[in-house]
């Protein structure tokens, strides 16, 4: 295997907000533990829900495209991007930082753009993949870009987060008001409750439709507090509005036009 500017097979990683898996061969099953089997990702025991299969989905290298691709192998399906795959369809092309959901599980693949050690990427010991029992300069360098690398990954996974949110957030103002037109911030709350609190991730909800991560005067009675903040980020897309009636201040957002 070459190691040049493209990625070849053997190294890609599954990231979730509370699980990594770093790929060391070219296929993978993802799936459940059982007496008589195991797979290479147990998603049960990441909190998968009931629905997944002894076998949902197999991720490959498909050495003729020369890519990486999904193929649904579980009757439940999975989603890639929001588009749910059933059993029968052809495997799915995969591209770095896509978005996996999997029974109650959401995580994302992701490839590097270079290899972590500098070297040629190609499969690597899971357990230690970063690490020698001699500690030697190269490998305190190698540890310093594990750390480095990983709080990339982190900060790449917040922000495809916020990105799905806010597009989430798009639609919906996009959907229910016209152009020029002003929603509460308390109705379209109430409205990211209704259908999105039973599909993102519980911490996500927790972030941004709920005042648990967020402590002050300024968030009393504001549940939807993490969301305007996080909206406030991205003025290209929303405008805000404040009006007061009494001693009470109502808050609004629409959509730049």
């Amino acid at each position: 295997m070459e190691s040049g500017g493209d990625v070849e097979a053997g190294f890609a990683k599954l990231q979730g907000e509370d699980f990594e898996y770093f790929m060391q061969t070219y296929s993978i099953i993802l799936g459940r533990n059982s007496k008589n089997s195991a797979v290479d990702v147990d998603l049960s025991s990441l909190g998968g829900g009931m629905n997944i299969s002894r076998r949902h989905a197999r991720i490959f290298y498909d050495f003729q495209r020369r890519r990486f691709a999904l193929e649904v192998l579980g009757r439940n399906g999975c989603y890639v991007e929001g588009v749910l795959h059933v059993p029968g369809h052809p495997p799915i092309k995969l591209d770095s930082q896509d978005r996996l959901e999997i029974g109650d599980k959401e995580f994302y693949f992701l490839l590097p753009v270079r290899s972590i050690l500098g070297g040629p990427i190609g499969p690597r010991n899971h357990g230690n993949v970063y690490q020698t029992d001699v500690d030697t300069g190269e490998n305190k360098q190698a540890d310093v870009r594990t750390r480095v690398d990983r709080e990339a990954d982190n900060q790449q996974l917040l922000q495809l987060q916020e990105n799905d949110v806010v597009s989430s957030v798009a639609s919906l103002l996009s959907d229910l008001c016209g152009p020029g037109d002003w929603m509460p911030m308390e109705k379209l709350h109430s409205e990211l409750v209704e259908q999105f609190s039973y599909v993102w991730h519980h911490s996500r909800v927790r972030k941004y439709l709920t005042p648990e991560d967020h402590s002050g005067q300024e968030s009393q009675g504001k549940p939807w507090f993490g969301l305007l903040a996080l909206l406030k980020k991205y003025p290209e897309h929303f405008v805000f509005n404040t009006r007061s009636k009494g001693r009470v201040v109502l808050e609004f957002v629409s959509l730049i036009s």
